[in-house]
């Protein structure tokens, strides 16, 4: 008797175009003009990105057995999208003696030629999915020749506008480009010289609202978005001294040497990871696209270097420090207007080698009228800590809130787990959608829909990302969870070997996690905390 094993695959649970019942059907009826058993297996809603698909592993459990003579497919991509799986796949089958079919794509593995195709196929399936990312950036490349803007927020000093031109046929085209706003410009040019003087970013904000200088916004300028004028490349003239700085970063640098003219300014292009809901990421430079653009630079490429170094060595002299390493309460502590408390810190204690640190209201800061005063940090921290130690909780309470934390971990991991299939159904939806874009964009003729069709491209582009981040972050939950395991045994037995929790916890990341787990927040008005346990 021969079995023949049929396997469908779909990312999602639809009942449209080449459904899980389709798949079965063909795959069957091929199996039964041969007069062949089969036995069924699926999997619905699973990408196939990876192979860990409980239909497919019962599939490989029943090949190691011996159980199966054939192997049918609907289709070869419905093992995997990966290459390596695939062939994997194939070696395994070849080494059991069993056959290896594709209806579709009309592989059979019993035949020398038939694996000869496969493996072609299967190269093929890996290179699309890069294929699409190199068009992609190839087509920014080619813009960015261009020196166009290509849309987004633009930079102080800047705005949009369309402007026409002729194209190597003499035919009249728009792009947008940047044009000049004077008094913006002037800002930036102060900005760039008081930095230099002081090197400070915290005396250029001063000093500007001093000056009654403010942003495009009308307010006054923070000291994040000052760092943000002083290393954004755009007000540069773009010079032989420019272009060697580029190049010496590896950026991608879209013009020849002799384009950078000394008066225009440069562009950057994929240059943020941008994700809905969270603030952007800048990218390493040797993933930026970098072009001489339309518009004028008006900052002195040696000033504008001068100033990176500046930034620089200040960086380097004061690194910023993990306040969540020093305080015990950061993302618990919350000020009476409702902010989260944040943390700063003050002068280093010669004797000592530390510094003092306050919890401060970040409202007090901003327009937002608080009066919550500055409270030192280890002085709150201690309070809070010993509060808790003073509460009359029995081993066995402790114990159970424990294997309370422990269960809600692991039912929060559970929960992750199961958002894979989701994520990776959502990357193949991106992926199809670029795909269709990019053919569009090759085709399309109006400037304006070109510059919209790539904005969209490179959105979903780092939405890809941002699921790929969240697989990623979900396989490296798994790790993670095994730590948090270890701290709770940990606390578990100090536990055990003692009957005051608070007396056995010394060190500090032990009893922050410990706070973590039993305090919902704590707020602040003025001298006096609210501490608000978990389950309260």
């Amino acid at each position: 008797m021969t079995i023949a094993a049929i396997y469908g695959r779909k990312s999602l649970f639809t009942g449209k175009g080449e459904s899980i019942k389709n798949q079965i059907e063909a795959c069957k009826e091929y199996a039964q003009k041969r007069n062949w058993d089969v036995i069924e297996y699926y999997d619905e809603g699973f990408s196939g990105k990876d192979t860990d698909r409980p239909g497919f592993q019962k599939l490989l459990l029943d090949i190691d057995k011996k159980n199966i003579n054939h192997v049918i497919f609907y289709k070869l991509d419905r093992i995997s999208r990966k290459m390596l799986d695939i062939l994997e796949f194939i070696e395994k089958t070849n080494n059991q003696g069993i056959g290896f079919i594709s209806i579709t794509e009309n592989f059979d593995t019993t035949t020398p030629l038939g694996r000869a195709m496969v493996h072609i196929a299967a190269t093929f399936a890996q290179l699309e999915r890069e294929m699409l990312q190199q068009r992609v950036r190839d087509n920014m490349i080619r813009l960015a020749r261009t020196g166009r803007w290509l849309g987004g927020v633009t930079p102080t000093g800047y705005e949009a506008k369309q402007v026409r031109y002729l194209d190597e046929n003499g035919r009249t085209k728009y792009k947008y480009a940047l044009s000049d706003i004077p008094h913006e410009l002037n800002a930036v040019e102060i900005i760039f010289e008081q930095y230099l003087e002081s090197k400070s970013l915290g005396r250029v904000e001063k000093y500007l609202k001093k000056q009654n200088i403010k942003s495009k916004n009308d307010k006054y300028f923070r000291k994040q978005t000052i760092k943000s004028i002083l290393t954004n490349p755009v007000y540069i003239k773009a010079d032989s001294r420019a272009y060697k700085y580029f190049r010496d970063l590896n950026m991608d640098i879209a013009n020849q040497l002799h384009e950078f003219d000394g008066i225009h300014g440069v562009l950057t292009y994929n240059k943020n990871i941008i994700r809905k809901g969270h603030t952007n990421e800048i990218r390493n430079y040797n993933e930026w696209i970098l072009s001489v653009g339309d518009h004028n630079g008006i900052i002195e490429s040696k000033k504008w270097i001068n100033v990176q170094k500046v930034l620089s060595r200040n960086e380097y002299k004061h690194p910023r420090q993990n306040s969540s390493c020093i305080s015990l309460l950061s993302g618990l502590l919350f000020c009476r207007c409702g902010a989260a408390m944040k943390v700063k810190h003050g002068r280093l204690n010669k004797k000592t080698g530390t510094k003092t640190f306050y919890y401060y209201c970040p409202n007090k800061l901003t327009n937002q009228s608080c009066s919550q005063k500055n409270i030192r940090g280890d002085i709150v921290d201690q309070f809070v800590f010993t509060a808790l130690k003073k509460l009359s909780f029995r081993q066995d309470e402790i114990f159970k809130k424990l294997n309370e934390v422990e269960s809600r971990f692991f039912q929060l991991r559970s929960i992750k787990n199961h958002e894979k299939p989701e994520l990776e159904s959502q990357i193949i939806a991106k992926e199809a959608t670029a795909q269709r874009l990019i053919i569009q964009l090759e085709s399309e003729l109006s400037e304006l829909v070109r510059r919209r069709i790539v904005d969209r491209i490179e959105v979903i582009e780092n939405e890809i990302k941002e699921y790929e981040l969240k697989l990623h972050q979900i396989s490296c939950s798994f790790s993670n969870s095994k730590l948090k395991e270890i701290q709770l045994n940990i606390i578990k037995e100090k536990l055990i070997r003692s009957s005051i929790l608070f007396d056995v916890i010394s060190d500090h990341s032990m009893k922050k996690m410990m706070i973590e787990k039993m305090i919902k927040k704590v707020v602040c008005n003025n001298e006096e905390l609210e501490i608000f346990l978990i389950d309260d």
